[in-house]
C-alpha cells in the first residue's frame, strides 16, 4: 500500500509541476521541434546548392572544352563568390590558372593557385595547386619564394614535393641538395608504386657527388 500511494503522490507531483510550468515546456519543445527542422531545411539547402555548384562546374568545362581560349574569368568568380564551400569552386580556380599560364598571365595564375591553398577543404587540391605555384615561381624566378612555399607538412604528396624542390635547387645551382632531394623523391615515388621515368633521367643528369 505503502507503494501505491509513493507512486501515487509521484505522479500527482508530476501533474503538479507541468501544470505550473507548462508554458515553458510548451516552448521548449517548440524549440526543440524549430531546431530539427532548421537542420533538415540546411542540409536540403545544402543539396542543393552544391548540385547547382555541380551544374556550374560543368559548364566552365564544356566552356573550356568547346575553346580552351575563352575567358571564363566571370564564371569562375561567381564560384569563387557563391560556392566557396565546395570543391567545384577550387577545381574552377585550377582550371583559370592553368589557363592564364597558357596565356602569360602568370602574377592572376598565382593568385588563382593561391586561393585554392588558402581556401580549399581538399588538402589534395591544396597541394597539388602549392606544387604548381612553386613550379610557376620557379619558372620566374622566384626560387627561394618558391622553396617557402613547399616548406610544408607533404602529406601524402612527398614525392611530387620533393621532385619539384630538386628542380629549384637546380635552377639556383644548389647541385648536392638537388641531388639529395631527387633520390628522396625516387624513394617516395618507389614506396607507391609510381613511375618516374623522368625523375630518374633528371638524376642521373647530375650524376654523382
Amino acid at each position: 500500500m505503502d507503494n501505491y500511494e509513493t507512486e501515487e503522490q509521484q505522479v500527482e507531483a508530476i501533474k503538479r509541476w507541468l501544470h505550473e510550468n507548462y508554458k515553458m515546456v510548451l516552448v521548449l519543445s517548440i524549440i526543440g521541434l524549430g531546431s530539427i527542422v532548421g537542420v533538415q531545411q540546411w542540409k536540403q539547402a545544402q543539396i542543393v546548392k552544391a548540385h547547382t555548384a555541380s551544374m556550374e562546374y560543368d559548364h566552365i568545362l564544356q566552356v573550356v572544352k568547346t575553346n580552351k581560349n575563352d575567358p571564363i574569368k566571370q564564371q569562375v568568380e561567381t564560384m569563387l563568390n557563391d560556392y566557396q564551400d565546395f570543391t567545384y569552386a577550387a577545381l574552377s580556380a585550377m582550371l583559370e590558372a592553368k589557363q592564364m599560364i597558357e596565356a602569360g598571365k602568370l602574377a592572376e595564375a598565382e593568385e588563382k593557385l593561391q586561393w585554392v591553398i588558402n581556401n580549399s577543404k581538399a588538402q589534395n587540391l591544396q597541394h597539388i595547386s602549392r606544387v604548381r605555384l612553386a613550379t610557376l615561381m620557379s619558372a620566374q624566378d622566384k626560387n627561394e619564394a618558391a622553396l617557402e612555399v613547399l616548406n610544408v607538412d607533404q602529406g601524402s604528396f612527398k614525392a611530387s614535393y620533393l621532385e619539384v624542390k630538386g628542380d629549384i635547387l637546380v635552377a639556383l645551382k644548389r647541385i648536392n641538395e638537388a641531388r639529395s632531394a631527387y633520390d628522396q623523391a625516387l624513394e617516395a615515388y618507389a614506396a607507391i608504386g609510381a613511375n618516374a621515368q623522368i625523375l630518374r633521367i633528371k638524376r642521373n643528369d647530375l650524376g654523382n657527388s
